[in-house]
C-alpha cells in the first residue's frame, strides 16, 4: 500500500497528466431495453482511456448488437448465474490486461459523462483505494438511493440515505464511508489483485462490503465522490430474486466478521455474534418465524462447512494488514445495543417507503411522546380509577355472583381441566370449558398469585375495554376524538354496576366488545380503517386477511368459553355494523366482513371443539347459549336503559347527558364521522331496544341481564360521542354562523353531566360492591370434600345460569358451601338433573316428607335458598323465595333447618352421608330407583375419606355385608382396588356408579380420565399453540400505512 501512496503522489506531480487506463466491468442479466442506453453512457464518458468487459448470464448475441457501435473491441464473455456476482466479477483476474482502475457496474445503471473522470480524480487527489459514486433513481434523478454505507458492531450495514429520500444537496461533499454499494464503484486495480478480488465463497449478497472492509484492513480508503452520478433501475435480476437471500445475508455478515476480523477480538467478537444470532434465532421461534432459527443454523453450519476457505482468507488478509481493528472501529456507526440486536442485514436492503413495521411505529411514537390531551387523560383516568377502586385493589374484589374466588392453584385448575371430570353439578365426564386451562396457564404467568389474577380479570376488564375504545378510535386521527371516546365508555355506570351485582359476562364484554369492533372495522375496510367511504388513516393498518381472521378468531376463541353470551354480542355488533352502514348511505365490503366474520367464528370454534360439541351440538336450544336465566322483578327498566343509569337507587336525570353528547354528531358530523356516529347509534339502540324486548315480555326467550345488553349501548355512545368531537373540530367550521354555533356549549354541558355521577361514584372505593360475602357468612359450616350442596335462588343471584326449577327459580349442585372457581361453569344437561328437579317437585307438591332420602343419592348433604346478593348489612339486588316452597322444605323429616343470616337458610340433609359413600349390601348396586325411594331410610351407613379435594380419590375400610356407592353417572372410569384386586364399576340405583364386593379390606377408588379426553386435550393444546404462533407472527409482520 506504501507502493500505491508514492505513485499516487508522483502522478499527481507530473506537468503533463494523462488518463490512466480504466476497464469498465459490468455484469448483464436477460435481454432488456435499457442496456442500450446504459452502454450509451459508457461511451460518452469524458475519459479517454477506457475499455468494455460485458459478462452476461445469459445470451451474448443481443449484447454484441448494442456494444459494437460503441466499443468494437469490447469483451464480451458467458458467466454462469450460480457463480455469484463476486465470482463471475473476478473473472477480470484472467484478463491478461493490466488497466489501473477497474470500474465495477451492474447492468441497470446510466453514467453521468463525468462520472469515471471524477473518480479518478479523487482517488489520486485522496489516495482512495475504492470509489464510489452518488446512486439516484433511474426515472426520478432526484431520488437518492445510494452514497454509501456504516456498520455497526454487529457488520450490519447502516444506510445512509432513507427510502425515498429527496436530494437536496446533504450529501454532495466528498466523504469517507465504511463501504460503497457495487452498483457502481471504482477500485484500484492493484489493490484489487492483491486481495484476490472479492470472496467467492460469498457469490452475492454482502460481497462489497467485504471488500470494502479488507481494503481499509490493507490501508486503503472508501469514498463517496457525490459530484459523480449514477442512474440506477434497481432491476432484480437472477441474483436478486435468489429465494434463500436472507439465508446468504446471514451467511455472509458471519463470514465478513469471522475473516476480518484480528486475532486478539476474534474470540469475544465469535462469543458475542453467536449468542446474539441464537437469541434472534430463539426469538423468532417465539415469535412463530421458523424460518429465522432456520436462517440462524444454516448461517453457521455453512460457515463451519466452509471453515478451510475461511482459514485461507484469513491467511491472506494477516499478510496484507496494514490497519488494526481498533483504528477500523472509528468507521463504525454507533447505534443503541437494541437497535444493533434487531437490526437485520435484510431490514437494511428492505426498506419499503410505504410500509414500516409495528415495532419502528412504536418507536417513533415513543420518542414522539403522546400529545399534551393524551397525557392529561392517562393521567386523570389512572388517577380516579385507582381512587375509585382503592378498596378493591388494597383488599380483594368480593366473591359475589359470577365472581367467583380463584381458589385453586394454577396445576390444581390445569389438572381437573385436563381430567374432564367435572365437580360443579350432579356429576360429568367430558370437555371441560377452555376457559379453565387459560387460567390455569395465565396462573402460571402470575407465579400462582391467583387472587391477583382474580382481580386483573375482573377489574382489569374496565382499563382494557378503555384501551381497546383508545385504539380503535386512533386512526380518526385526532386526540380529542380519541379521549372524548374513552371517557364516555370510561364513565358510563354500566360497567361498574355489572361489578357491583358481579356479571363477570357483562365486564367480559365491555373490556373485549372495542378490540372486536376493532377487527371488524379493518374488516369492512370503512373509511378511516380503509378506503371505502373516505380516505385510509395514516395509521391504519395495512390489509391482511389472514392477521384479522387469525386475530378475530383468537379474540372469539378466548372468550367463549368464558362468556358465550359476549361472543354472540361481537357478532351482533358485525351485523349492526353493517345495518348502521346501510342507514349513514355509506360503503362497506360486506362480502369482505362477512367472510372475515365467518372464518373467524369456525377459528374460535375449532379452538374449543370438545367443549362446543359437548355443550350446544348435543343440546342445540337457546338454553344452551344463554343459560337458564330466570326473569327478576328488579331489572333494569327502559329509561334508565335509555340514560345508561343501571344502579336502581340513582338518579336518572343527569344520565340524559349520554344521549345528548352522543347526538351532536347526528348535527354536523360528515364523512367517516357521520357514518360511524350513525353506526354508534345503531348500537345504542339496539341494546336499548332488546332490554325494552325484555321488559315487556314480547318474546318467551330470556335475554342476558340488562347491564349485559347495554354494553354495546354504552360503546355506541361513546362512538358517537368521539364522532362529535371530531365534528366540532374538523366539520362544524364549515356550517356558515347558526343554530350549530351553539352546539359546542350543548356538548360541554352533556359532558359535565356524564362525569359528575361517575366522580361521586369513585368515594365508595369499591363501586359499590357488597362488603360482605355469602362465603364469609357460612365459612364455618364448611366441611371435607365428600358432599354436594344445592343451592336454590333467582338465577341472577347465582355463580351461573343453573338449572331452571320454576318459573321464578334455578337450582345449582356444588361441590362446597361456599361459591368455589368450578361454580362459574355448568356442565351439559343429563337425565339426572331431570331426577334431581322431579324429587323436588315431588317435595313442593307435597308428594314426600322424606325429601333427604331422595336428595341423597345424588351426594347431596346442604340446600341453601339465596335471597340476597350479599348477606346484610351490604346492599344489592334481592329476591323473594316462594313460600310455598319454604313450607314444602320446612316439612321434611329428615331436613335441618339453620338460619344463617336474613334472606339466607340452610337446611342440612339428615340422611345424606356425602357423595362416595359405604352402604349396605344390594341397597343401590343393581337396585331400581323407584324401590329406592319408597324407603323412609337411608341405606348409606359411612363416608369415605377424600384423599384430596377433587373429589376424584377416596379410601375407606369395607365389610363384607357392605358396597360403594358413588353419586357419580355411571362410568368406567372409576377403578377400585382392595387386597391388591381390582374391581369394575356396576350400575347402582339406575344411573349412579357403585362397587359390589364380597370382600372386606381396606378400598381405594380413583377416577382416571379416559384415553380419549387426553386425545382431546392434547389436540386442543397444539390447536391453540398453532395459533397463537400465527397470532404472533400474523401481528408482528403487521404493516402500518404512513403519510
Amino acid at each position: 500500500m506504501d507502493d500505491l501512496i508514492e505513485n499516487s503522489e508522483s502522478e499527481l506531480n507530473k506537468e503533463s497528466f494523462t488518463f490512466p487506463p480504466v476497464r469498465i466491468v459490468v455484469l448483464t442479466h436477460n435481454e432488456n431495453d435499457w442496456f442500450r442506453e446504459s452502454v450509451a453512457s459508457f461511451a460518452n464518458q469524458n475519459y479517454s482511456d477506457k475499455q468494455l468487459t460485458v459478462l452476461s448470464t445469459g445470451g451474448t448475441d443481443w449484447i454484441e448488437a448494442i456494444i459494437s457501435q460503441h466499443f468494437p473491441e469490447a469483451d464480451v464473455s458467458q458467466v454462469n448465474a450460480e457463480d455469484g456476482l463476486g465470482a463471475n466479477f473476478n473473472k477480470v483476474l484472467e484478463s491478461a490486461d493490466e488497466p489501473a482502475f477497474y470500474f465495477f457496474c451492474h447492468h441497470d445503471v446510466a453514467l453521468a459523462p463525468d462520472t469515471i473522470r471524477l473518480m479518478v480524480e479523487e482517488s489520486y487527489r485522496s489516495n482512495a483505494a475504492v470509489v464510489g459514486p452518488k446512486i439516484v433513481n433511474w426515472d426520478r434523478p432526484n431520488e437518492l438511493l445510494d452514497v454509501g454505507v456504516g456498520i455497526n458492531s454487529f457488520a450490519v450495514p447502516i444506510r445512509r440515505v432513507s427510502a425515498g429520500e429527496i436530494d437536496q444537496e446533504q450529501f454532495d461533499s466528498v466523504e469517507e464511508v465504511f463501504a460503497v454499494s457495487n452498483t457502481a464503484f471504482l477500485v484500484r486495480a492493484d489493490l484489487f489483485q492483491a486481495l484476490d478480488g472479492f470472496d467467492e465463497a460469498m457469490g452475492m449478497f454482502g460481497e462489497d462490503l467485504d471488500f470494502c472492509w479488507r481494503s481499509q484492513i490493507a490501508g486503503g480508503k472508501v469514498l463517496v465522490v457525490p459530484g459523480a452520478v449514477v442512474r440506477h433501475r434497481d432491476e432484480n435480476g437472477d441474483y436478486q430474486a435468489n429465494p434463500n437471500k436472507n439465508n446468504l445475508l446471514e451467511r455472509h455478515r458471519i463470514r465478513s466478521i469471522l475473516g476480518n476480523y484480528g486475532a486478539k477480538l476474534l474470540l469475544p467478537v465469535f462469543i458475542v455474534n453467536f449468542l446474539v444470532s441464537l437469541l434472534r434465532g430463539l426469538l423468532g421461534l417465539l415469535r412463530g418465524r421458523l424460518s429465522d432459527f432456520l436462517v440462524f443454523s444454516d448461517a453457521w453450519c455453512w460457515n463451519l462447512l466452509n471453515l478451510k476457505s475461511l482459514l485461507s482468507k484469513r491467511r491472506n488478509i494477516k499478510q496484507l494488514r496494514r490497519v488494526n481493528d481498533s483504528e477500523l472501529a472509528t468507521q463504525k456507526v454507533k447505534v443503541s445495543s437494541i437497535q444493533a440486536f434487531f437490526a437485520t442485514s435484510s431490514s437494511i436492503y428492505n426498506n419499503n417507503p410505504e410500509l414500516n413495521s409495528r415495532f419502528r411505529i412504536y418507536i417513533d411514537d415513543i420518542r414522539n411522546g403522546p400529545s399534551k390531551v393524551s397525557l392529561a387523560f392517562l393521567f386523570l383516568v389512572t388517577s380516579f380509577f385507582a381512587f375509585g377502586s382503592r378498596h378493591l385493589i388494597t383488599r380483594k374484589v368480593p366473591v359475589v355472583g359470577e365472581l367467583v374466588p380463584f381458589d385453586r392453584g394454577s396445576t390444581e385448575i390445569l389438572e381437573n381441566w385436563a381430567s374432564g371430570y367435572w365437580l360443579t353439578g350432579l356429576g360429568y365426564e367430558g370437555a371441560m370449558p377452555n376457559a379453565m386451562g387459560l387460567i390455569g396457564v395465565l396462573g402460571i404467568f402470575f407465579w400462582g398469585f391467583m387472587g391477583l389474577l382474580r382481580t386483573v380479570l375482573t377489574l382489569g376488564m374496565i382499563p382494557l375495554g378503555v384501551a381497546g375504545i383508545w385504539l380503535f378510535l386512533k386512526p380518526f386521527g385526532s386526540p380529542y376524538v380519541k379521549v372524548t371516546g374513552a371517557v364516555i365508555y370510561f364513565v358510563s355506570p354500566i360497567q361498574f354496576y355489572a361489578l357491583s351485582v358481579g356479571n363477570w359476562d357483562a365486564l367480559i364484554l365491555y373490556g373485549a366488545l372495542p378490540w372486536a369492533l376493532i377487527m371488524i372495522g379493518r374488516a369492512g375496510e370503512s373509511s378511516p380503517f380503509g378506503k371505502v367511504g373516505g380516505q385510509m388513516s395514516p395509521n391504519a393498518l395495512s390489509r391482511d386477511f389472514f392477521r384479522e381472521v387469525v386475530s378475530l378468531g383468537l379474540l372469539l376463541g378466548l372468550i367463549v368459553s368464558l362468556s358465550t353470551i359476549s361472543v354472540i354480542a361481537m357478532i351482533m355488533i358485525s351485523l349492526l355494523v353493517i345495518c348502521g352502514s346501510l342507514i349513514a348511505g355509506t360503503a362497506i365490503k360486506l362480502i369482505r366482513l362477512i367472510s372475515v366474520i365467518v372464518v373467524s367464528c369456525l377459528i374460535g370454534l375449532v379452538l374449543n371443539l370438545p367443549w362446543f360439541l359437548d355443550t350446544f351440538v348435543y343440546d342445540p336450544s337457546l338454553e344452551s347459549i344463554f343459560g337458564n336465566r330466570t326473569p327478576n322483578s328488579d331489572s333494569i327498566g327502559v329509561l334508565k336503559a335509555i340514560t345508561l343509569t343501571p344502579n336502581l337507587a340513582g338518579n336518572s336525570i343527569l344520565g340524559w347527558g349520554f344521549p345528548a353528547i352522543a347526538a351532536v354528531p347526528l348535527l354536523i358530523a360528515k364523512g367517516e364521522r357521520w357514518a360511524w356516529a350513525v353506526r354508534g347509534w345503531t348500537f345504542y339502540l339496539a341494546g336499548v331496544a332488546l332490554v325494552w324486548v325484555q321488559k315487556m315480555e314480547f318474546v318467551s326467550i330470556v335475554f342476558p341481564p340488562a347491564e349485559t345488553l347495554l354494553i354495546p349501548a354504552a360503546l355506541g355512545l361513546a362512538i358517537a360521542a368521539a364522532m362529535g368531537a371530531g365534528a366540532l373540530q374538523r366539520d362544524l367550521q364549515t356550517f356558515k354562523f347558526g343554530w350549530r354555533q351553539m352546539v359546542p356549549v350543548t356538548a360541554f354541558v352533556a359532558v359535565a353531566m356524564t362525569i359528575l355521577p361517575f366522580l361521586g361514584s369513585t368515594f365508595s372505593g369499591d363501586w359499590g360492591m357488597p362488603n360482605d360475602e355469602l362465603n364469609t357468612a357460612i365459612a364455618y359450616q364448611e366441611g371435607d370434600s365428600n358432599r354436594k350442596v344445592l343451592w336454590i335462588s333467582n338465577s341472577d343471584l347465582l355463580p351461573n345460569t343453573g338449572r331452571e326449577f320454576t318459573e321464578d327459580l334455578s337450582i345449582m349442585v356444588t361441590n362446597s358451601l361456599k361459591s368455589s372457581f368450578e361454580s362459574r361453569w355448568l356442565p351439559p344437561k343429563t337425565n339426572v338433573d331431570d331426577l334431581l328437579i322431579d324429587s323436588l317437585d315431588l317435595a313442593r307438591s307435597n308428594g314426600t316428607s322424606n325429601l333427604g332420602v331422595l336428595l341423597a343419592q345424588f351426594g347431596i348433604s346442604d340446600i341453601v335458598l339465596v335471597e340476597r346478593l350479599a348477606p346484610l348489612p351490604s346492599r344489592g339486588p334481592n329476591f323473594e323465595i316462594e313460600e310455598r316452597l319454604k313450607l314444602a322444605l320446612s316439612r321434611q323429616l329428615d331436613l335441618a333447618k339453620i338460619e344463617i343470616s336474613p334472606g339466607i337458610t340452610r337446611y342440612q340433609n339428615l340422611s345424606s352421608i356425602g357423595y362416595a359413600v359405604v352402604a349396605t349390601d344390594s341397597s343401590t348396586v343393581g337396585r331400581d330407583i323407584v324401590s329406592y325411594a319408597s324407603d323412609t331410610g337411608t341405606p348409606f351407613l359411612d363416608a369415605l375419606d377424600p384423599v384430596d379435594d377433587t373429589m376424584r380419590k377416596f379410601q375407606g375400610r369395607l365389610n363384607l355385608d357392605e358396597e360403594i356407592y358413588i353419586a357419580f353417572p355411571y362410568s368406567q372410569r372409576w377403578s377400585l382396588e382392595i387386597n391388591g384386586a381390582s374391581i369394575d364399576p356396576d350400575i347402582a340405583l339406575n344411573w349412579a356408579t357403585g362397587f359390589s364386593l364380597q370382600t372386606e379390606g381396606t378400598v381405594d377408588i380413583a377416577y382416571k380420565a379416559s384415553s380419549s379426553q387426553k386425545t382431546a386435550v392434547t389436540l386442543q393444546v397444539i390447536l391453540w399453540a398453532i395459533i397463537v404462533v400465527a397470532f404472533v407472527r400474523a401481528v408482528s409482520d403487521a404493516k402500518v400505512s404512513r403519510i
